[in-house]
């Protein structure tokens, strides 16, 4: 009997056609990416973690790799300056923009550069981290991310550094890159007893059909206070399906604001490992969408050792006829006593046609835990808006009012103030909501 030869993904025959890319140290790394989303292939309907993830837009075609960096828009290079004084670093269709970054004056103890900084040699310490949270064997787009990032950013904090300055990582994708794929990559490292605040934020081009595939790995060693925040502004043409890993040592604290606004289909998993005692990872979210914008945010915090903390909240406002889904997960595994595990999920419907999904779970291997979990899916309170139309205030500042309080607890816990306040300008914009003492119940 003859064997039948299996055929090629296209991003197989693609990477082989194009051989290797990018410095030397990064070719084994992009092998094992191409072998493991090779062997994994897209997901089907049928796998309980995707079956409510429309992926046909990206399984129905085949993204190649933007290879250059596109032009930028003034209107994009103006929106660097939304969170206030950073440091920058930014990046072009998935390309190192040294034009448009700013890492001068950075403060002792603090490395912040592109990937494609170091040539042909690089720190081992990086090197040993790069890919080392990301499950490229259990996450196909992991694995795809892997097997073609060109560039991406580095973030190392030594041991005891406190850096005041947040560090933006800005991804902008060009008219350019229309139907092509771009793959950021975001490291970051802090070390025992150092303290530091990273803004990742996702913009471009409002008509851009791009594949965005990200992936970001940050760890936070022991006594560490890490702020992380994860802006996702593409263009409402955009895909972006993208990756989180978190790691927290022993007494570390972890923290994470979530923003979902922008992109035709936009889908985050947020990975989070809590592996010290002592140690907790706090992570707070708002979504909003409109039109046929499908957003969503699936959480994996999985409590390995005892005595660990961990929140997540996350809200969604839904306008026109999009969809959302909320999936989380805590896992305490075995051993893993004194667990102390909140999970919220809050939408709000706007639309008359809008869809929420919401699935809160828990699996405790542990008898010695305090685990809440909780969801709720409603429409804006008919007695409130009466009371506030009584008031003298139009049918859309009540509307607007009251879905701003609903987003203000978890804005709140923003703890950057230049990102707390740009979402609290994106959701007054959103909202069409103009009158500024509105905006100030934020």
């Amino acid at each position: 009997m003859q064997a039948v030869a299996q055929e090629k993904s296209a991003y197989l025959e693609a990477f082989e056609a194009n051989g290797p890319s990018g410095p030397s140290w990064l070719s084994a790394l992009h092998e094992r990416g191409m072998r493991a989303f090779e062997d994994r292939g897209f997901p089907g309907p049928r796998e309980e973690a995707w079956r409510k993830t429309n992926l046909r837009p990206v399984t129905e075609a085949h993204f190649p790799v933007a290879e250059s960096q596109g032009a930028t828009p003034p209107a994009l290079i103006e929106r660097l300056d939304d969170l206030g004084d950073s440091h920058r670093l930014v990046f072009v269709d998935g390309h190192f923009a040294a034009d448009l970054s700013d890492l001068s004056d950075l403060a002792p103890g603090l490395t912040v550069t592109p990937l494609s900084e170091y040539g042909d040699t690089a720190p081992e310490r990086m090197l040993s981290a790069l890919g080392a949270r990301a499950d490229i064997d259990w996450h196909p787009f992991a694995a795809l991310n892997t097997a073609f990032f060109m560039d991406g950013a580095y973030v190392h904090v030594a041991r005891g550094a406190l850096i005041e300055k947040p560090i933006a990582v800005t991804h902008i994708i060009t008219a350019e890159a229309d139907r092509h794929a771009v793959y950021p990559r975001l490291l970051v490292e802090a070390e025992d007893g150092a303290e530091v605040r990273v803004v990742e934020r996702f913009i471009g081009d409002a008509q851009t059909g791009a594949l965005v595939c990200p992936v970001s790995e940050l760890s936070a060693g022991n006594n560490t206070v890490l702020d992380y925040s994860r802006l996702q502004e593409d263009g409402i043409a955009t895909l972006n399906i993208g990756t989180v890993n978190l790691a927290s040592q022993r007494d570390a604290s972890l923290r994470g604001a979530f923003v979902g606004d922008g992109g035709r289909l936009a889908r985050l998993d947020l990975i989070a490992d809590l592996e010290g005692q002592g140690g907790e990872i706090d992570c707070n979210g708002i979504y909003l969408t409109e039109g046929r914008q499908f957003t969503d945010f699936h959480t994996w915090f999985n409590h390995r050792v005892d005595n660990c903390y961990s929140r997540q909240r996350f809200k969604g406002m839904l306008q026109g006829r999009s969809e959302t889904v909320f999936d989380g997960l805590v896992k305490v595994f075995e051993g893993a006593q004194k667990t102390d595990a909140v999970q919220e999920n809050r939408n709000l419907i706007l639309g008359k046609r809008a869809l929420a999904h919401s699935n809160p779970r828990l699996e405790i291997f542990a008898d010695d835990v305090k685990c809440t979990h909780g969801s709720t899916v409603g429409e804006l309170d008919e007695e409130a808006l009466f009371y506030l139309r009584t008031r003298g205030i139009s049918a859309e500042g009540a509307k607007g009012m009251l879905t701003l309080a609903f987003a203000g607890e978890i804005v709140d816990m923003f703890r950057v103030s230049g990102v707390r306040d740009h979402v609290r300008r994106v959701l007054m914009r959103r909202l069409n909501v103009e009158d500024a003492d509105i905006g100030d119940i934020l």
